[in-house]
């Protein structure tokens, strides 16, 4: 004996499945967690970082001499967040464009020789200016060997400051890295 069964009844039975193996929608407090940015969720550990992140020196002028006409940019410090290690780096800019609201941006990350381990796949990037506030994440994701891409729309304030900036400027702002948070 065979049962005709349609597509619409196979449908609405596997919708009513899926309701209620599905897990309750978070609360209201949880989604506005998940939107706040981690430094307002931990202030003090975010001005710990920035205060290392502010005193991480560069050499300007020298780093430019050995360019030898290069098109990338100044070196921005950088502060590489895996496990419990705080890494001091920098970020070699190779491309940067803020335009119409959106940036573009490529780096390779220059690691100290005791930090040379496999590439992380994503970072999640904070943008922190020279006056040690942080003000944007994005995330920068693996091209080859060391070099990123971020492509991520800026807030309209910094969209309005960054328009005017070439590769070659020296950028206001820090990067902290940390690793990118996982996709729930």
């Amino acid at each position: 004996m065979k049962t005709e069964t349609t597509v619409e009844k196979m449908l609405r039975w596997r919708l009513e499945q899926a309701g209620t193996e599905a897990p309750p929608a978070p609360r209201a407090s949880r989604l506005l967690a998940l939107a706040r940015p981690w430094w307002e969720l931990w202030p003090e550990r975010a001005r710990q970082l920035c205060d290392r992140l502010g005193r991480i020196e560069m050499a300007y002028g020298h780093a430019m001499e050995r360019g030898g006409g290069s098109r990338t940019g100044y070196p921005v410090p950088a502060l590489l967040l895996r496990g419990d290690a705080e890494i001091e780096a920098s970020a070699r800019l190779l491309y940067f464009t803020a335009r119409d609201g959106e940036l573009r941006l490529r780096f390779v990350l220059e690691l100290p020789p005791e930090a040379a381990q496999p590439p992380e796949a994503t970072w999640e990037v904070t943008f922190v200016e020279e006056g040690a506030t942080p003000r944007f994440l994005a995330v920068a994701a693996l091209s080859v060997e060391r070099e990123y891409r971020i492509e991520a729309s800026l807030p309209p304030a910094l969209a309005a400051g960054w328009a005017g900036l070439k590769v070659t400027d020296r950028m206001p702002f820090r990067f902290i890295l940390g690793p990118a948070p996982a996709k729930e």
